[in-house]
């Protein structure tokens, strides 16, 4: 299918469909009690150019992933569920409350070579929506087009080497910043559950 084409079939893509196509399987977990269970919402929003996401820029003051673009997100904390980790998370970084979202699903649970195990909500904003950012967290909003990462001209991989063992790395360079490690591997499986449904 041409990209363009791709495109277009996402953008017509209702609320409901992706909770469908989302809601179909069950989301792979990843069993190592070394990694630290950490889990991330990947917010979409309906804009006149079609679907978005949310992105945050981590400030140079949080412990780990300085500066790096990433899901509002953060380690789950004792008592916790994944899902209420990933939703505190979206109102300490970005000021949005859970009772504004609408959870569609999850995706495969994915594991960094820093040591964290991530699993992933996909939610729906209620949009327009008040972003009060975290000073001492988040240093920007990005909200992007979904639509740019389906070209895959945007997309490169780098094989990286970390204890002994190779990883593919991968890197959206888009217009307005450059998404990568986990964050850009947790779109990447996004967008391949949705083109896999579309395709089919």
């Amino acid at each position: 299918m041409e990209t363009k084409e791709l495109q277009g079939k996402f953008s017509r893509l209702s609320e409901s469909e992706f909770e469908k196509i989302l809601r179909a399987k069950r989301p792979e977990k990843i069993i190592d009690p070394a990694l630290i269970p950490s889990a991330v919402t990947v917010p979409l929003i309906r804009r006149a150019q079609g679907w978005c996401a949310l992105f945050t820029k981590r400030s140079q003051r949080v412990e780990t992933h300085k500066g790096e673009v990433s899901f509002p997100g953060g380690t789950i904390e004792e008592g916790e569920t994944a899902l209420g980790a990933s939703l505190r998370e979206l109102e300490e970084e970005v000021g949005i409350p859970r009772e504004k979202v609408r959870v569609l699903g999850e995706l495969d649970e994915i594991s960094t070579i820093s040591g964290f195990r991530i699993q992933p909500f996909v939610i729906c904003l209620n949009w327009p929506a008040q972003i009060i950012t975290n000073p001492g967290e988040i240093d920007e909003v990005y909200i992007l087009p979904l639509s740019q990462f389906l070209d895959p001209a945007r997309l490169r991989i780098e094989n990286w080497q970390w204890n002994g063992r190779e990883y593919p790395v991968y890197f959206f360079q888009l217009p307005e910043c450059t998404v990568w490690g986990a964050t850009a591997k947790i779109t990447k499986n996004f967008l391949e559950r949705l083109q896999g449904s579309i395709i089919s």
